[in-house]
């Protein structure tokens, strides 16, 4: 689903999407120029619309697991133009589970650009100042929305574990990759469990284990022709965008719910690598517990298979181990 239509020139619209790519480029730590017109049509047209993908991915991740469960009010702290909460919105399986939104941003006036996106809100109420704390009822049934706020702050804010549910998006770079893996720790040491992309509640291995690597999903792009015009006039083309998230609640899952969590060793696993094809074999980075290990297709016993990185998988129980590596003898049935 393709949230906006073209309502400027395509050349027009390139020339506002480089000038604001400039900006951050040259400012990375300033905040996004919203009263600037080049960049309300910047972000309408393209930036908008690839974090709405983004966040559609987090949200079919999350029902996935059933984390969305008895969630009935959700609050976008630090909503910007209220992305995160359109996709909410526009989920054919939330619409009817949601009672209220809730958007929170030092300018309010962002919001209000933007509000003719917001027609499919349920209940919405925008605020430029929330106080966690003492601002908002029906904790036990609400789901804080942290959707590429927190990169620009050092701390989450006051308030935050009272809530029963975390939705967190942050961009999939090395840096705010790895800062969403120490914030899971925090969070699971906070009392709550991590639903997804995590299947279990160990220590990460891409953290412990690795300088370098973090967890980060990709979603395709499915866009309409005038966007796809549009990225011909521009440097940046986007087959595919990625984001690093959590999903968080205080509530276990029920399969996990009789678990002693240092001794999970879980038998679903997350794809959180892309494929790589190496002399012999075929391999793909998983996590199923606080081992770096990879999935293994042996040429010469099994045919490879191409699975989606963030894929959440059903291991079977006859693979072989050597170092690593988690060698198949048969093929795995691949999520839909």
């Amino acid at each position: 689903m393709f949230p906006v239509s073209p309502s400027e020139k395509l050349q027009t619209i390139a020339d506002a999407i480089l000038k604001l790519s400039d900006y951050y480029i040259n400012n990375p730590l300033a905040e996004t120029p919203w009263h600037k017109k080049y960049c309300q049509i910047a972000y309408r047209h393209y930036y908008l619309p690839l974090n709405f993908i983004r966040c559609e991915k987090v949200i079919e991740r999350g029902l996935q697991v059933n984390f969305f469960e008895n969630l009935t009010h959700f609050i976008d702290w630090g909503a910007g133009p209220g992305t995160a909460s359109l996709a909410l919105a526009k989920s054919v399986k939330l619409k009817a589970q949601i009672k209220k939104q809730v958007l929170f941003d030092l300018s309010k006036s962002t919001m209000n650009q933007f509000s003719d996106l917001h027609v499919d809100f349920i209940n919405k109420d925008y605020f430029d100042f929330l106080d966690l704390r003492t601002d908002y009822p029906n904790k036990q049934n609400s789901c804080l929305l942290f959707s590429y706020s927190l990169t620009e702050v050092t701390t989450l804010p006051a308030g935050w574990d009272e809530y029963e549910a975390l939705m967190i998006l942050e961009p999939s770079t090395s840096q705010d990759g790895r800062k969403l893996l120490n914030l899971r720790q925090n969070l699971i040491e906070n009392g709550y469990t991590i639903w997804a992309p995590c299947t279990h509640q160990q220590s990460c291995p891409l953290l412990n284990h690795s300088k370098n690597d973090w967890c980060h999903d990709r979603a395709h792009v499915a866009a309409p022709k005038w966007f796809n015009d549009l990225e011909q006039l521009l440097p940046m083309k986007n087959k595919t965008v990625t984001t690093s998230y959590l999903l968080a609640r205080k509530r276990k899952p029920k399969e996990k719910s009789e678990e002693k969590t240092s001794e999970i060793i879980s038998a679903k696993a997350r794809l959180t690598g892309d494929s790589l094809n190496e002399k012999g074999k075929t391999r793909q980075l998983i996590c199923r517990n606080d081992q770096r290990e990879f999935l293994t297709w042996m040429h010469k016993t099994i045919e490879p298979q191409i699975i989606a990185r963030g894929e959440l998988i059903d291991l079977p129980t006859d693979f072989e181990i050597k170092s690593n590596e988690l060698r198949l003898k048969n093929p795995l049935k691949i999520p839909n």
